[in-house]
C-alpha cells in the first residue's frame, strides 16, 4: 500500500504540473513571479519599461514594446499594483532623456522614482533563441535603492510582425536609444495560446451500477457464524439458512453483488496544450449500497453456495475521491474526442449495521468504519463546444475502487470491498 500511495502522489504531481502548464502562458508566469517578488510594495505604483535586446542590436524596438505591453495587461488585470500608463512613461523618459533598456542604472531608476512617484520599475533584456522564440529576463528594481528585489525568466513565441529575429548583432554591447512610439492606435495583447489550447473546469454527474465484491478475512480464522437458537455469536449478522450449527471461518466472500446509489458527483480542473496531451485533477463523491438480491457466497474459499440479501442496507459505502487523468485527444473545431488513464485515492465511510466490530471500545454491532481505497479508471469521452467558452462533456468510463478496512480494528482482520464497473457521466465544461 505504501508503494501504491507513493506512486499515486508522483502521478498526481505530474498531472497537476501538466494541467497547470496548459492553464498558464509565459506572460502570466512573468506577471505572477514579479508580483510574488513585490509583496512588500503591493498596492503602490510601478512602471514597466519596454525591454531591449541584450546584444544591443539596432532598430529592434518593437519586440521589447510588444512584450512589455502584454506583460502590462496581465499585471493590470491582477490588481496588485498601480501601473503607470505607457503614454505618461514615454513622455517622462523622453524629458529625462533616458533610454528604454534592461540596463537602467541606479541614477536613472532614482530619477524615474521621483518624477513618476513609483516604488519600483520592471525592466529586462531579450535574447533571441532558436525556432523564432525570445528569452525574456525580467527584473523588479526598487527605485529608492536601485536594488533588484525579484526576477523572472521565460521563453516566449514571437507571434507578431516586425523586428526581424535575424537582425545582425552588434560587435559590442551598446545600449539602444529609446524611441518614442508613433501616435497610433494602442497595441492590444493578443491571445498567446494556440487555436486548440485551453484550460477547463467541469461539473458533472455520473450514472451506473457497479458491482461490489465484499470479503471478510481474518488470519486467526475466528469469524464466527451461527444459527443455533439463543447463540448471539454471529459476527456478521447474516441469516444462515444454508448452514446448521456454530463454526469459525477464515474468509467469507460475496462476489459480483448488485448495487444501488448515486454518483459520482464531481468537478475537475485540467487542460490541453497545443498537441494531443492533456490532464486533469478530479474531486468526487459517490454513495453505493448492496441491493436486495439472490446471489452466492463462499466460505474459506470453497464452492459457492446460495445466499439471499433480504434488505438493501447490509453494506453502504460513501466515497470521497481525489484522482487525476492523463488524457490524449484529437483536437477539432467543435468536438474533441479523448481517452486516457487515471489513478486516485479514496476515503470511504463504511456502514455495516448487522456486523460486529469495535465501536467505542466494545465488540458490538453496528460497525461504522473508515477505509482507504485505491482508484483506477479508463475514460473515453467527448468535449462538444456549444458556446464560446462552454462545452458539453459526455464520458464513458470503467472505474475500480479497491477499499481496505478491519471492522474498527479487529485483531487479524483484513477485509475488503471492491467496486468496479462502467459509468456514464454528463456535465458542463467551462474554458479558461
Amino acid at each position: 500500500m505504501k508503494n501504491i500511495i507513493k506512486a499515486f502522489f508522483a502521478g498526481m504531481l505530474f498531472l497537476a504540473f501538466t494541467a497547470g502548464a496548459y492553464a498558464m502562458d509565459g506572460y502570466q508566469q512573468l506577471a505572477n513571479e514579479i508580483t510574488d517578488a513585490g509583496t512588500s510594495i503591493q498596492g503602490k505604483k510601478i512602471a514597466i519599461i519596454p525591454f531591449s535586446y541584450a546584444d544591443g542590436r539596432a532598430g529592434a524596438t518593437k519586440d521589447g514594446s510588444v512584450i512589455s505591453e502584454r506583460l502590462t495587461i496581465k499585471m493590470i488585470n491582477m490588481h496588485k499594483f498601480e501601473i503607470i500608463e505607457r503614454s505618461v512613461l514615454d513622455k517622462v523618459m523622453a524629458e529625462l532623456k533616458l533610454q528604454a533598456s534592461g540596463t537602467i542604472d541606479a541614477s536613472s531608476a532614482q530619477q524615474l522614482g521621483k518624477v513618476l512617484g513609483v516604488e519600483a520599475i520592471v525592466t529586462g533584456t531579450l535574447v533571441e533563441t532558436s525556432g523564432g522564440q525570445i528569452e525574456v529576463n525580467a527584473r523588479l528594481i526598487k527605485t529608492e535603492t536601485a536594488q533588484a528585489i525579484g526576477a523572472s525568466q521565460v521563453t516566449l513565441d514571437k507571434n507578431w510582425v516586425g523586428d526581424a529575429a535575424t537582425a545582425p548583432q552588434q560587435p559590442a554591447y551598446q545600449q539602444p536609444a529609446y524611441q518614442q512610439p508613433a501616435a497610433a492606435a494602442p497595441m492590444r495583447a493578443p491571445v498567446a495560446r494556440g487555436e486548440h489550447e485551453y484550460g477547463f473546469f467541469d461539473i458533472f454527474m455520473g450514472f451506473g451500477a457497479p458491482d461490489m465484491k465484499l470479503e471478510f478475512s481474518n488470519a486467526n480464522g475466528n469469524i464466527t457464524l451461527s444459527n443455533l437458537p439463543g447463540d448471539t455469536n454471529n459476527d456478521l449478522g447474516i441469516d444462515l439458512n444454508s448452514i446448521i450449527g456454530h463454526a469459525d471461518y477464515r474468509t467469507v466472500t460475496w462476489d459480483k453483488l448488485k448495487t444501488e446509489g448515486v454518483g459520482p458527483i464531481a468537478f475537475r480542473v485540467g487542460g490541453f496544450g497545443k498537441g494531443a496531451l492533456g490532464g486533469d485533477i478530479e474531486l468526487s463523491y459517490e454513495k453505493r449500497n448492496i441491493a436486495a438480491q439472490d446471489t452466492t457466497w463462499s466460505l474459506n474459499g470453497g464452492a459457492p453456495g446460495n445466499f439471499t440479501f433480504t434488505s438493501n442496507d447490509y453494506a453502504t459505502v460513501k466515497t470521497f475521491g481525489i484522482s487525476g487523468d492523463l488524457l490524449i485527444r484529437h483536437a477539432g473545431k467543435k468536438v474533441d474526442p479523448y481517452f486516457g488513464i487515471g489513478l486516485g485515492l479514496s476515503l470511504n465511510s463504511i456502514e455495516l449495521p448487522y456486523v460486529k466490530g469495535f465501536t467505542n471500545g466494545s465488540f458490538v454491532r453496528p460497525t461504522e468504519d473508515m477505509g482507504l481505497g485505491f482508484m483506477f479508471r479508463i475514460p473515453v469521452g467527448l468535449r462538444m463546444k456549444i458556446a464560446e467558452k462552454t462545452q458539453l462533456v459526455a464520458e464513458l468510463r470503467y472505474e475500480l475502487n479497491s477499499i481496505s478496512f478491519d471492522r474498527g480494528g479487529v485483531s487479524g482482520e483484513s477485509d475488503s470491498i471492491v467496486l468496479s464497473g462502467v459509468k456514464f457521466i454528463v456535465g458542463m465544461g467551462f474554458d479558461f
